[in-house]
This record gives C-alpha cells, sequence and structure tokens, in this order.
C-alpha cells in the first residue's frame, strides 16, 4: 500500500462523503480526498486541475445507468488517469459479482458500510491488494452490457435488502 492516497468520490450524498473521509482519515493514508456529487463536476475537475493523477476514484453506484458508461469513456480518453483504478461504490458488493464488475468497466467493486470501522476495514483491503488492469468494454455494446450487469445486480441488493423480513417472520 502506498503511503499516502489521493482519492476522488463521486457521490451525491453528503453523509455518505463524510463517512469516506473519516474512514481514510483512520487508516491514516489519505493525501487529500476530493469529492464531488455527479460526474460531470468529476470531468471538470480534471479539466481544471491538469496535474491530478489519483490513485482512485470511487464512483456512487446510484448515478443514472446511462451516465457511468459516458463517464468511464471519458474518463479513458484523459491520457493521465487511464490507468487510474476505478471502484463501483454500492449499497451492497458480493465476491460473485467481481466479474460483472469488471466487464462494466471497473477495477473492483466495494460495499458502503453503515459502520465506519468496517469501511476503513473493507478500505485498507482494498488498498492492499493488486488490482488487475481495467478492462474496457466494447465501444459500441459498452451501455447495453452495463445496463443489464447492473440491473442483475440491482436484483440481487433487492432480495438482499428484503432478507431481514424473512428473518422476521417465524413459524
Amino acid at each position: 500500500m502506498r503511503e499516502k492516497l489521493i482519492s476522488l468520490l463521486i457521490d451525491p450524498d453528503r453523509d455518505r462523503r463524510n463517512q469516506f473521509y473519516l474512514a481514510l482519515d483512520l487508516l491514516n493514508v489519505s493525501k487529500a480526498c476530493i469529492s464531488q456529487d455527479n460526474t460531470s463536476k468529476a470531468l471538470d475537475y480534471f479539466k481544471k486541475h491538469p496535474d491530478l493523477v489519483p490513485d482512485y476514484i470511487f464512483l456512487d453506484s446510484l448515478l443514472p445507468s446511462d451516465e457511468t458508461p459516458q463517464f468511464l469513456r471519458e474518463l479513458r480518453k484523459i491520457k493521465r488517469l487511464k490507468q487510474v483504478p476505478v471502484i463501483w461504490y454500492a449499497a451492497s458488493f458480493e465476491p460473485d459479482q467481481q466479474q460483472a464488475i469488471r466487464e462494466a468497466g471497473f477495477a473492483a467493486g466495494l460495499a458502503k458500510q453503515s459502520d465506519l470501522y468496517r469501511l476503513k476495514g473493507n478500505l485498507k483491503v482494498l488498498f492492499q491488494s493488486e488490482l488487475q488492469e481495467n478492462v474496457m468494454p466494447d465501444e459500441a455494446s459498452a451501455a447495453t452490457r452495463f445496463k443489464m450487469k447492473m440491473k442483475e445486480m440491482l436484483l440481487q441488493t433487492q432480495s438482499l435488502l428484503e432478507a431481514p423480513e424473512h428473518l422476521l417472520t417465524h413459524s
């Protein structure tokens, strides 16, 4: 793990951004964490700061599905950012979703946590891992494949969210 990291977090939720900052602070690995509300603002920020090369970009999973593939394409057009790992930052993420995430153009996935210390632990594992080089999907079918994969993942997430209700019903 590098000593001090620069991260960019794209998430419209202020509370989630604050939690993310705190987790990075607890890890004592953050040189800077820049946040933006959406992908358009993030791309504008990169254009205004031509020397900025973050170590990681974390992208909120709840952004509109057509916005994400466009962002990934535009990001990869910026030469200095081609090799920056983009992390799918989702309400839930299971290891069996890793292949779908990679096919959509992400280096890895990370689950948002309500517990600050769990987020800290997950970030530590992510930062210590050797992420594989990003594989960008074919340009023509990227949006379609992304939408299909995200729909599949959202359906899995929905069933996970319904689980507590099923656990409460006793026979």
